[in-house]
């Protein structure tokens, strides 16, 4: 178990940073932008799966909750280390810049653009945070797929997506953590319930999505 917390720490940790320190350097196009945390969760699979879950992303642990892959006390403490794990690397990017170039974009918090409401956010953020989540429990529910880098692959290739469909809209968050960590670092907790509130009932929503598939396959 503490192999498993230790992954979601440190895989957090490097996946807060991939995806915050592009933003706050300001000299990555929007693809980098999109192809960062894409990545870094791609290098984390592939590199600990073979020993931990690697979750890096509460709503992806309470969908495996819901589904009864993981029990309480494991989402729990998973969760307690992906939020640590996030707090730290948003604080290491801090201590990397300055504060000046970080509060030019927030410290790197997923933001909305002037144009979109508060209700068109909510629901993106719920919607897309559903759809990682269905594709991580299908592409992980094959042990086949587990022993290949093909599940790997496909998460990270979504995310990517998400990112670059969504991003100029409202941030795409999809990833409580990933908020938190800079939200925290820098004192910007500006529409906080878009990206903590709506992608966990994404989270939810993926995991019935999985079982009423499961049911029909």
């Amino acid at each position: 178990m503490l192999k498993k917390l230790a992954v979601e720490f440190f895989g957090t940790y490097l996946l807060v940073i991939a995806a915050t320190g592009v933003i706050i350097s300001q000299d990555v196009p929007f693809i980098g932008i999109a192809a960062s945390p894409a990545l870094a969760v791609l290098v984390m699979i592939l590199a600990l799966g073979h020993f931990s879950d690697v979750h890096l992303n509460p709503a992806v642990s309470l969908g495996f909750l819901l589904l009864k892959k993981i029990s309480l006390k494991t989402f729990v403490a998973y969760v307690g280390w992906q939020l640590v794990g996030a707090a730290f690397g948003a604080l290491t990017l801090k201590a990397i810049y300055t504060q000046k170039v970080a509060a030019e974009v927030k410290n790197g918090i997923p933001a909305m653009s002037p144009q979109t409401t508060y209700l068109t956010g909510f629901v993106l953020e719920l919607v897309m945070t559903g759809i990682l989540v269905l594709v991580i429990l299908l592409m992980t529910q094959d042990k086949a797929n587990k022993n290949t880098a093909s599940a790997p692959i496909a998460i990270a290739v979504t995310i990517f997506v998400l990112i670059l469909i969504t991003g100029p809209i409202e941030g795409t968050g999809i990833n409580p953590a990933r908020w938190f960590g800079p939200a925290l670092a820098g004192g910007y907790w500006d529409n906080w319930t878009i990206y903590t509130i709506a992608p966990l009932i994404g989270g939810a929503l993926g995991a019935f999505s999985f079982r009423a598939l499961a049911v029909h396959k």
